[in-house]
């Protein structure tokens, strides 16, 4: 989780470096001192707010292997993310705005998509917790810890759904080729009659180029041959005046004789060249239409084999599709035989399901949590939905501190039935306009998440502060620049009765909150 973060040129705070732990981390501080521009700040580095500052780094441990996400389809290479290491995110804002993991640079869409596995953030009306497909996850994680055999029906029924989906897609794409199949058929056809008229050979063109080079020169080749040869008659003077100066001749007769035989040679080569200049050019103009069109003789063989196997799909895709009808109806039938079963079990355990959400709500004030499955369309998730109500109403009508209350039960819920559910919780006053009993409440949940999550909440309350491992002040000073500091016992003490008494503190307050905080402590 995140151990360290570090800031630079920011207009709200000043420079600033500070170490985590993990557990539950509290930041309070007067109105206006900067406490949601801070989380606003560690928000940004994952890419789920605008950064506030030129620089931002954070250090975090992050088991990348147990994220559902393949870091090297994403461009980072994975030998920089060593479990047993810290892994660093940072953003740079000048003219752009650049997010890096470990000094990789990322897009912020592809971060975003990362961060979105680890890191919750709770103060608007978002988040999937209360969605059907994230419920009823937590239900079937609730199942698995009562039956073990629920988790391979699960699964079962996930591959059918995946084999089935593949079918439904496969075809798609066949009645879509249905609909234009003749003009597809005509078009394969008159591909390959026109690549087997010509019946291209690998290498062809270039020999007849270099056939149609010789041609062009052959008379030119022929005269200068015979002329040259009429020249090496007319050498006896020369062989003459070498044996009246009684020079050695053998090595310019051995010369002359050489000459001879490469002009004869030449001269037969040509005269046997007797290509129809006409036939040649045409046949030419044949192979430079198909390599122009297919690029090359070779390429234009292999589209004539692909375009009999498409032709052979074509006459056979009556058959294939019938098949893939029958396979479809299987899968389907499996589908609603394993789907079935999955909803019977949820529907035995889905009244434990709403009795825990029921108890950890009762901490939050929120009385009267229901579950309501129904029938659904096939999905990855089953055929159901779930619906969660409060006081008889949907979750679209409530108010956004009910709705973040109840987000934070199902965390609860899932924390009890997960042991892998882990990662950064991150809360902008949640407990805003509660009232004391509902805030000990939020208090007590997060205390319960934090040994599952590295918590960062905002507070104007008490209640945190006294329950929470570390607790943060933020404060401003007369020049309006923001700075956060780890308070120790007496300066928890005194930020927990400016917190009761408002900023008038006086020695009774003062006492109270150190009795309040030796009290937790026992607990």
């Amino acid at each position: 989780m995140i151990k360290r973060i570090m800031v630079k040129k920011s207009p709200t705070f000043s420079h600033f470096e500070l170490c985590f732990q993990n557990g539950f981390n509290v930041i309070s501080g007067v109105s206006g001192s900067g406490k949601s521009v801070f989380l606003h700040t560690i928000l940004s580095v994952f890419a789920l707010r605008e950064p506030n500052a030129e620089v931002i780094e954070t250090e975090i441990t992050l088991k990348h292997n147990q994220l559902p996400i393949n870091f090297e389809d994403m461009g980072i290479a994975v030998e920089s993310l060593d479990d047993n290491n810290e892994t660093i995110f940072s953003v740079l804002k000048k003219q752009n705005t650049r997010y890096f993991i470990n000094r990789q640079a990322i897009s912020k869409k592809k971060l975003s998509e990362i961060s979105h596995y680890f890191v919750k953030y709770i103060s608007l009306k978002d988040g999937n917790e209360l969605e059907s497909d994230s419920m009823l996850h937590i239900l079937d994680s609730m199942i698995q810890t009562k039956d073990s055999r629920f988790k391979t029906l699960i699964e079962k029924y996930q591959e059918s759904f995946f084999t089935y989906k593949q079918c439904e897609n496969e075809l798609y794409n066949m009645e879509q080729t249905q609909k234009n199949i003749e003009n597809l058929k005509d078009f394969a056809q008159f591909e390959i009659n026109k690549i087997s008229k010509i019946n291209p050979q690998i290498g062809e063109y270039e020999k007849l180029l270099h056939d149609k080079k010789l041609l062009s020169k052959k008379e030119k080749v022929v005269q200068y041959c015979n002329k040259a040869l009429e020249s090496l008659d007319s050498l006896a003077s020369v062989n003459k005046a070498f044996e009246l100066l009684q020079i050695d001749d053998n090595m310019f007769q051995s010369s002359v004789i050489e000459a001879r035989a490469i002009l004869e040679n030449a001269l037969d080569d040509f005269e046997k060249l007797d290509i129809d200049t006409e036939s040649l050019l045409e046949r030419i103009a044949e192979l430079a239409d198909i390599n122009r069109r297919y690029g090359s003789e070779e390429e234009a063989l292999h589209h004539l084999k692909h375009q009999q196997e498409k032709l052979k799909e074509y006459e056979n895709i009556e058959f294939d599709k019938a098949q893939l009808q029958k396979r479809s109806i299987q899968m389907r039938e499996t589908m609603r035989e394993l789907s079935h079963a999955i909803t019977q079990k949820r529907i035995q355990y889905v009244n434990n399901f709403e009795k825990r959400l029921h108890y950890f709500g009762k901490q939050l004030g929120l009385h009267n949590i229901s579950l309501q499955v129904s029938q659904a369309a096939f999905s990855q998730s089953g055929a159901d939905n779930l619906e969660i109500l409060l006081d008889s109403k949907q979750k679209s009508v409530i108010s956004s501190g009910e709705y973040n209350r109840m987000r934070l039960c199902m965390l609860c819920v899932l924390a009890e039935c997960s042991t892998k559910e882990s990662g950064i919780l991150i809360l902008d006053e949640i407990d805003a306009n509660l009232s004391g009993a509902e805030s000990k409440g939020v208090a007590e949940l997060l205390r319960f998440l934090s040994k599952n999550y590295q918590i960062f909440a905002i507070s104007h309350q008490p209640f945190m502060p006294l329950m929470s491992d570390n607790h943060y002040l933020v404060s401003k000073d007369s020049k309006g620049k923001s700075s956060i500091t780890l308070l120790k016992k007496e300066g928890k003490i005194q930020e927990i009765a400016r917190m009761i008494s408002g900023s008038n503190l006086d020695t009774h307050a003062i006492q109270y909150a150190k009795t309040l905080l030796e009290q937790q402590n026992k607990n």
